[in-house]
C-alpha cells in the first residue's frame, strides 16, 4: 500500500509528516529519522508540495531492496519552506529528472526549487526550497 499523508488539522504540517513517516517505517521496515520539522503552522501550496514531495520519494522507496534508512528535515522561517531527504538506498538507474517531474514542477510555480543527487548505488538526496 502506498503511503498517502493528509492532514486532520490545516496547520498540522509537522505533525502530520511525522504520523506518516512513522507509519510508513512500521510497515516497511526502513528506519525514518526525522531530523527537523516545523511546529508553526504551515499551511497552503507550499506545504502542499512538500507533501507531494514526501509522499513521492517514499512511495518510489517502497518494495526496494537496500534501503535501510530514510532522513528527512523540513524547516520553515522567513526564508520560507525548506526540505531534505535522503536515504541509502541504490538510488535508481531512471534520470532524476524523469522520476521527480511532477514535484520539480510543482516546486517551480511556487518560485522555489528542487534538485536531486542521486548516486547509483550510493543514495539519494532531494533538497528543496519554497519562499514563503
Amino acid at each position: 500500500m502506498a503511503m498517502q499523508l493528509y492532514l486532520a488539522e490545516p496547520d498540522a504540517l509537522g505533525p502530520t509528516l511525522e504520523a506518516s513517516a512513522r507509519d510508513w517505517s512500521a510497515r516497511t521496515g526502513v528506519a525514518v529519522e526525522i531530523w527537523a520539522l516545523p511546529r508553526s503552522p504551515v499551511t497552503g501550496e507550499a506545504a502542499e508540495a512538500v507533501r507531494n514531495t514526501i509522499t513521492t520519494v517514499l512511495r518510489q522507496l517502497e518494495g526496494r531492496r537496500g534501503t535501510r534508512r530514510v532522513s528527512i528535515a523540513v524547516t520553515s522561517g522567513d526564508y520560507g519552506l525548506r526540505l531534505t531527504i535522503s536515504h541509502d538506498g541504490a538510488g535508481s538507474p531512471e534520470p532524476a529528472a524523469d522520476r521527480f517531474a511532477a514535484p520539480m514542477a510543482r516546486f517551480a510555480a511556487l518560485r522555489g526549487k528542487l534538485t536531486v543527487n542521486d548516486v547509483h548505488g550510493a543514495g539519494t538526496t532531494i533538497t528543496g526550497a519554497i519562499p514563503l
